[in-house]
């Protein structure tokens, strides 16, 4: 949700340089670092900018204190009062001078930047951080309790009645109000409020459930997934050009055509993927990759997914939440993909898909959509499994909270929420493999020669 311009932070040192490859191949085998505090809480919308002179993060173990990677710029990014240091192994410190009702926004390690390391040399996952500054002048408080507990109060009604996956994301919901109860109530603004709440509702893990407030948005899920795709890879296989804002597409020496699609943002990308298929349509195969992509428009998806189906096949199905309880479901409906009525439109040869942890939402209805083609085979990683068709429901106190309105199903009826689809071929790709190879795009290759021999 965070978009940040990135502007790496670091002290002078080897961390500048690739890590030994001794020290990295130790690292593999270690666990990313965790924090076990951040000062001030990442969605903490009630920071006293006069109170708080540093930023802390401490760390679960000893850290490589000869670097560190604090991304972000422009007006949200704190202004430094000193070089930033580390008290100890574990403790990270930066001096601050923070303005009130101000937001703030930065990250701890990032794509370009991945200083923040353990002593073995393991990374630490790309943190986002967010925090706003209280106003000079506060609103009346009675007022605001009053305002906080309505709001409140009509939440937990709006979750248990409207949000899809209630019951499948959260075990004990009471027990979860009660935990956070006190300190949501007892905010001093909306903003406050609307931080509280985001912070309790991270439990669901859920990508599409979040709220606005004062056209702020505040996610109450986060993820750091890689998506096992390297674009400096694909020449050792495949020669490519650029396809629309977001694809690639080209062919093998031995005539195995390759497309890559990062989104399903815009219709003129889908436009320029058309004609890239149609001038591979004499290739023995298809790769189609869409390791780096995370949803966008299923519409959009259909209409490639239109080239390479035959008659209309149901997909997926759904089922939208009606009311409360674990049968507040209405009916079952499916979602077919039609094929493309020109023939010249249509590609009926061998096709791998190649997916990996990234792909989530509306991108894993394309995953099931390929798989109706007359020979698909799908190879990588399972999916990440969150879908969720959001809709909006305003509280009393002005905030909107977008909460998940159906549940996204296999063929089957089954749903795939928080468990993703399984490959048909699965590959695990480490991030030393992908420094000098690409194991999920060879085992396709492998797989499409072997069937067009």
């Amino acid at each position: 949700m965070l978009a940040l311009a990135l502007v790496m932070l670091v002290s002078p040192g080897p961390l500048e340089v690739p890590v030994a490859e001794s020290l990295a191949t130790d690292a593999l085998a270690d666990d990313p670092p965790k924090i076990v505090r951040i000062e001030p809480e990442h969605l903490d919308l009630e920071v006293d900018a006069k109170e708080t002179k540093s930023l802390v993060v401490v760390f679960d173990r000893p850290m490589n204190d000869a670097g560190y990677s604090v991304c972000g710029g422009g007006p949200n990014f704190p202004k430094f009062k000193s070089k930033p240091r580390w008290d100890s192994r574990e403790k990270f410190v930066v001096d601050v001078e923070l303005e009130p009702d101000h937001d703030y926004q930065l990250g701890l390690n990032c794509s370009g930047a991945s200083n923040f390391q353990s002593e073995k040399g393991v990374p630490l996952v790309p943190t986002p951080w967010m925090f706003r500054t209280l106003p000079e002048k506060l609103p009346n408080q009675a007022q605001q309790k009053a305002a906080n507990h309505k709001a409140f109060d009509a939440l937990k009604k709006e979750l248990a009645s409207s949000y899809s996956y209630y019951d499948l994301r959260v075990k004990d919901w009471e027990k979860l109000f009660r935990a956070h109860e006190p300190k949501i109530l007892a905010s001093k603004t909306t903003r406050g409020w609307t931080g509280r709440v985001a912070r309790m509702l991270a439990a669901t893990e859920d990508l599409h459930l979040y709220l606005r407030c004062e056209n702020q948005v505040y996610p109450t899920g986060t993820r750091a997934v890689d998506s096992l795709y390297r674009r400096e890879r694909l020449a050792q296989y495949v020669s490519t050009e650029v396809v629309g804002s977001n694809g690639l597409a080209g062919r093998t020496q031995d005539g195995i055509a390759y497309v890559m699609i990062g989104a399903w943002e815009r219709a003129g990308d889908v436009d320029a993927l058309e004609v890239a298929l149609r001038s591979l349509s004499d290739a023995k195969a298809f790769v189609v990759d869409v390791r780096p992509n995370s949803g966008g428009d299923e519409l959009l998806a259909r209409r490639i997914a239109a080239w390479f189906v035959e008659g209309t096949k149901v997909y997926a199905k759904n089922r939208y939440r009606t009311g409360p309880g674990k049968n507040g479901f209405g009916p079952v409906f499916d979602r077919s993909v039609q094929a493309n009525d020109d023939a010249s439109k249509r590609l009926t040869v061998p096709v791998a898909v190649l997916t990996s942890r990234y792909v989530m939402s509306s991108n894993e209805s394309f995953v099931l959509m390929l798989r109706q083609a007359r020979d698909c085979t799908v190879v990588g990683e399972r999916t990440y499994g969150s879908s969720g068709n959001p809709k909006p429901h305003e509280l009393s106190n002005g905030v909107t909270v977008f909460v998940p309105s159906w549940q996204d199903l296999r063929p089957d009826g089954t749903c795939f929420e928080g468990e993703g689809l399984a490959p048909d071929v699965e590959v695990a790709a480490t991030a030393e493999e992908l420094a000098s190879r690409d194991p999920i795009l060879e085992r396709a290759l492998e797989i499409l020669r072997a069937k067009t021999k």
